[in-house]
């Protein structure tokens, strides 16, 4: 019998590429020390879910889902600057598949995606693995990574077919405000450019400064919200897509007509409105790098970003440092900057912990810190 070549009828991108993600399904903690590295909530989710869960109806399991709680929910959450209808939502395993759910529906031939440098690595490497070219405007290590929208904005031109920008960004946590998100959707919106807004850490910002505000008035514009950050329920897969009704329609043909469970959209929707108690964790997290401040500054130093989101980006001046691995000798997990295009090691992606586990995170950075001395 004949060998058959089955690489022939694979994607020439997925042969070529191996794909480098931080997500995985072991975490190796330090003993006794404190994970600061997946993306979720530390808080977990609002005392609500386990209402949901204890009063759920499991005969309900049987059918197909058909739930509208999580629909309904969202709708009673922005209907008071816009009206969000049946037809502008797709829900999602989650803001990752999303992002595979939105890459599906375009021509991915000649496609270039102008996005920033560092930023959420999963959208870029299945952006490449579909063939489209991702090219970052990098944000400067001397300029704190902090970004800028009128170098952004001289970026855009019509050799670009879309824009990708997380927002909060990972890794920084810093934000965009609204406005320029405006003008980076206006001025794409000259050359047919299609901007992605990934909002997966959204809840951390201010309502005003979501981009689901305009979506209605621009319909170029994609927005990607989870239920796996802010509201911590991360393991229970669930997010959505907000955009015109015409993407909408193009991404259901390629999607799940049942992603998200019945108990899935029970728990989203009853989540979405009770809210938890996010306010309090993003005072909690501005306190805390509040003290982070005070630890560096001298060798180590805290990316741009926005006070009340979980995230921050810790660098070193010295480019020999692994941050990543002097912080795990010293009790606490963080994401190495080798997983971000444009980081390397002397960086890493710390995710805030609770309160009561932060004084194990500040005595590691300040540790660090004084042994840079040396």
């Amino acid at each position: 019998m004949a060998e058959i070549n089955y690489k022939m009828k694979i994607k020439p991108t997925l042969l070529q590429k191996d794909k480098v993600s931080y997500a995985s399904d072991h975490i190796d903690l330090p003993e006794n020390g404190v994970d600061c590295s997946e993306g979720c909530n530390p808080y977990g989710f609002p005392a609500v879910v386990y209402d949901v869960v204890k009063n759920f109806d499991v005969s309900r399991m049987g059918p197909y889902p058909h739930s509208t709680a999580f629909f309904d929910a969202i709708h009673d959450q922005w209907e008071d600057v816009v009206d969000i209808e049946k037809e502008n939502i797709l829900y999602a395993d989650g803001s990752i598949n999303a992002i595979y759910s939105i890459n599906n529906i375009f021509d991915a031939h000649g496609s270039r995606v102008l996005g920033i440098s560092p930023q959420f690595a999963d959208y870029y490497e299945n952006a490449q693995m579909q063939g489209i070219t991702y090219d970052p405007v990098v944000l400067k290590k001397e300029n704190n990574f902090k970004f800028n929208v009128q170098d952004f904005l001289d970026r855009i031109d019509d050799s670009y077919n879309y824009v990708y920008l997380d927002n909060p960004n990972n890794p920084t946590g810093q934000n965009v405000p609204l406005e320029d998100i405006e003008k980076i959707v206006e001025k794409a919106a000259e050359f047919g450019i299609i901007v992605i807004v990934d909002e997966a850490y959204g809840e951390f910002m201010d309502k005003k400064d979501s981009a689901v505000n305009i979506f209605k008035k621009h319909l170029n514009l994609i927005v990607i919200k989870t239920m796996s950050k802010g509201f911590g329920l991360a393991g229970m897969r669930m997010g959505y897509i907000i955009s015109n009704k015409d993407f909408i329609r193009y991404m259901n043909k390629m999607n799940n007509p049942y992603n998200i469970s019945e108990l899935g959209r029970e728990i989203a929707g009853a989540a979405l409105r009770d809210g938890g108690e996010i306010e309090m964790h993003k005072a909690a997290f501005a306190r805390m790098k509040e003290e982070i401040n005070k630890v560096v500054g001298k060798n180590l130093h805290v990316a741009e970003n926005l006070p009340t989101c979980s995230l921050i980006l810790l660098y070193a001046d010295d480019e020999n440092v692994d941050i990543k691995e002097e912080l795990f000798k010293r009790g606490a997990l963080v994401i190495s900057g080798e997983c971000f295009q444009s980081l390397d090691k002397s960086s890493a992606r710390i995710r805030l912990p609770k309160e009561d586990e932060f004084p194990k995170l500040l005595e590691a950075i300040a540790d660090l810190e004084k042994s840079l001395d040396k």
